[in-house]
């Protein structure tokens, strides 16, 4: 993940990053299962940001975004983590539970059912690589 994020860094505008690896536990605590590996490493990478010119525009949530953010009306079972600003993007908590690896999936903003969630990536690594390079969206992780 961190040649990914290298490669990220020089078209992202960060906002901080999580210092400490207990910040994780309350969203932990209150999904019921962990995060991601790849993704805390991002937190802890950029705590929130948006990608910048020549990418596609979207926007992170910073950690403490995340739980309120769920709370204001998304599709049941997911954890928004990112929007184009007309999409959102999110961990689908229905699978791969007990392993935290949860595909991303995306949804247009607003809507609160799981009829209209698309699969976009695999992997949260797997979306980052899509951010840089939209063909990798047809390639395995």
């Amino acid at each position: 993940m961190t040649a990914q994020l290298g490669e990220l860094g020089v078209h992202f505008h960060a906002d901080g990053r999580v210092e400490l690896v207990q910040a994780f536990e309350p969203i932990e605590t209150d999904l019921g299962s962990a995060l991601p590996a790849d993704y805390k490493g991002f937190l802890m990478w950029a705590n929130g940001g948006e990608t910048l010119p020549p990418l596609n525009h979207y926007r992170f949530y910073p950690l403490d975004d995340l739980l309120p953010r769920r709370a204001d009306g998304q599709p049941p079972d997911v954890l928004e983590f990112a929007t184009d600003d007309s999409l959102g993007f999110a961990f689908d908590l229905r699978v791969e539970r007990r392993s935290a690896s949860y595909p991303v999936v995306s949804y247009p903003l607003g809507d609160t059912t799981r009829e209209d969630l698309e699969f976009v990536a695999e992997t949260f690594r797997q979306f980052v690589a899509i951010l840089q390079d939209p063909a990798a969206r047809y390639r395995k992780a």
